[in-house]
């Protein structure tokens, strides 16, 4: 498992993803927020204005499963949260194509976009 934060990186540099270090800069609460290991930030200019992907990986240790959520949102306006999903993995099917095909069904891409 010393190599899972290799497979993590590297999938989430691949989506352009950056490394968030600092937990008081995003506030994520919930069931998992207490494991909260990783967490990668990626933004993007709209028509409608910022929208802002947080991907967060943890451990559920009870059920031995990571737990990768999705938390979409547009901060510059009150209410602005697109998506707030997450997708779990068997601890035991860690992988770098398991966790591509997680987040390719967990990530889907941000639309009006602006080119």
């Amino acid at each position: 498992m010393l190599a899972g934060g290799g497979v993590i990186k590297l999938a989430m540099s691949r989506r352009g993803f950056r490394h968030r270090r600092s937990e008081d800069q995003f506030t994520i609460r919930g069931e998992y927020a207490r494991n909260l290991q990783f967490v990668y930030a990626k933004e993007y200019d709209t028509r409608s204005g910022l929208v802002v992907d947080l991907v967060y990986f943890s451990v559920d240790v009870l059920s031995e499963k990571l737990v990768i959520g999705l938390y979409r949102e547009n901060p510059t306006i009150e209410n602005g949260i697109y998506i707030n999903a997450s997708r779990s993995l068997d601890l035991k099917q860690f992988g770098a194509d398991t966790v591509e095909r997680e987040l390719d069904k967990l990530v889907t891409p941000v639309k009006d976009r602006l080119k």
